[in-house]
């Protein structure tokens, strides 16, 4: 069977013909757009078209939002117009306050400047601080700069190329100050105003924060001895509307097709169900994986693997959290690839739902995709040249080759050693890496709360 999946993946060409044509018909997919709909339903009939028992469309609505106008002006000590693009969900205002450049914006930083915040305008670097063992996210920066009392954010690429980098203001919900993004250059340029003295800018908003409908994918192969329990695999299949979304993540629902294309013969031997969920709203607050866990979250899953930024480049690693240690040593067994097991549960991917109610997850995701540096961890994503040259076929044939039969051996085996946690112990291990904080800043709730 391993033989038969491997070379069917060698040989074939269909991952990137489905991302070509998912990224051409229907661009960006951003979260209640006209071309997302369309998307979602080409998804749909493509797992029927590969037998799938059941392939339907969920939906939901959620928090959305509509780009327009945005400017920022430096209004001393010069006059100028400085280029800049809106974080989604920023809303429709006017602000206006001394520019506080806090670098890469370590906590630290955050507490030394903690009373000039109030009535500023902060800008943050895209740059993780040294004083940080993981990555330190846009929302968190952007949360502690509004706990303080700023009126308005400038998120700063970090890395040069003219590139401002797009994400959401704040996971899931409108934020209530102006939040825009620039490039490392507009950035620098800014940085080296206010070094030379007080520097005061402005920032003029018409953008529109308002609900919107959605849905997510969601199809089956149901499995023949325990049909009930279920084996997830998903991938957001939105992106951000500067771009094309292809790496971010056209390529993870590419994989996510391949697999299922490639298992289908092997239906005969699933003894569980496996589902497929191609998730919406993924960019602007995870929304479509936390409608899924509301709904289904009681439901008997063993285990859920997210493909976010899977494929970006030839080479991913497994990623479980220690909060799931039989998940370390079974699934990781399974895997053949390279395998974190020590990742912190990571709090921005659609996994996180699933694992925040104690259901053992994970993620695969490419060591380094293209254009990544320390300083843009992101690479191209999240930005306008987020496009289908980045992604090769092979890429996305190599993942879905370890991921298919990754799911075959875990469809197939009789019993399998993974036990499901209470939220209360994903809280603890949050709390115990001082994640908790993190979504203190963020206002999000805490594993087992409402």
């Amino acid at each position: 069977m391993d033989r038969a999946i491997v070379g069917d993946l060698y040989f074939s060409s269909e991952g990137k013909r489905f991302l070509e044509e998912l990224v051409d018909r229907f661009g960006s997919r951003f979260l209640g757009s006209p071309q997302e709909r369309p998307a979602a339903e080409f998804i749909r009939d493509r797992f029927a078209g590969y037998g799938a028992d059941s392939a339907a469309l969920e939906s939901f609505t959620c928090p959305g939002w509509i780009r327009k106008e945005t400017r920022l002006l430096v209004r001393r000590p010069v006059e100028r117009v400085v280029n800049c693009i809106a974080l989604p969900y920023c809303p429709t205002g006017d602000v206006e306050g001394p520019l506080l450049d806090v670098g890469a914006g370590a906590p630290a930083t955050y507490a030394e400047l903690r009373g000039a915040m109030k009535g500023a305008i902060v800008m943050a670097t895209t740059v993780t601080p040294r004083s940080r063992g993981s990555r330190m996210h846009r929302t968190e920066k952007l949360g502690r700069a509004l706990d303080a009392g700023a009126v308005g954010f400038i998120w700063m690429r970090g890395l040069p190329g003219g590139l401002p980098e797009t994400g959401a203001a704040q996971i899931g919900r409108f934020c209530e100050i102006p939040a825009i993004a620039v490039s490392y250059e507009d950035g620098y340029a800014l940085q080296r105003l206010s070094a030379r003295g007080p520097a005061v800018v402005a920032i003029h908003s018409t953008n529109e924060n308002r609900m919107v409908s959605t849905q997510n994918v969601v199809a089956e192969f149901r499995g023949r001895t325990h049909p009930e329990e279920l084996i997830v695999l998903g991938a957001h299949y939105d992106g951000h509307d500067i771009g094309q979304g292809a790496m971010d993540n056209g390529a993870g629902v590419a994989v996510l097709m391949e697999v299922a294309r490639v298992l289908r013969p092997y239906r005969s031997q699933f003894q569980r169900t496996l589902r497929f969920v191609a998730f919406a709203g993924e960019e602007l607050g995870l929304h479509g994986s936390h409608e899924y866990g509301t709904r289904h979250g009681a439901e008997p899953i063993r285990f859920m693997l997210n493909l976010d930024g899977a494929a970006r480049s030839p080479t991913a690693r497994l990623h479980i959290a220690p909060a799931f240690p039989d998940a370390v040593d079974f699934v990781g067994g399974l895997y053949d690839g390279p395998v974190d097991d020590d990742a912190a549960l990571w709090l921005h991917s659609d996994h996180y739902y699933f694992s925040a109610q104690g259901i053992p997850a994970a993620i695969v995701m490419s060591d380094q995709p293209a254009g990544s540096s320390a300083a843009a961890v992101r690479g191209y994503g999240h930005t306008a040249m987020d496009t289908l040259d980045k992604v090769s076929g092979e890429a996305i044939e190599m993942e879905a080759s370890r991921v298919a039969r990754l799911a075959l051996r875990l469809l197939s085996l009789d019993t399998l050693s993974l036990a499901r946690q209470t939220p209360a112990h994903v809280r603890a291990v949050l709390e115990g890496m001082g994640l908790d904080e993190v979504l203190r800043y963020e206002q999000r709730a805490l594993p087992g709360e409402r």
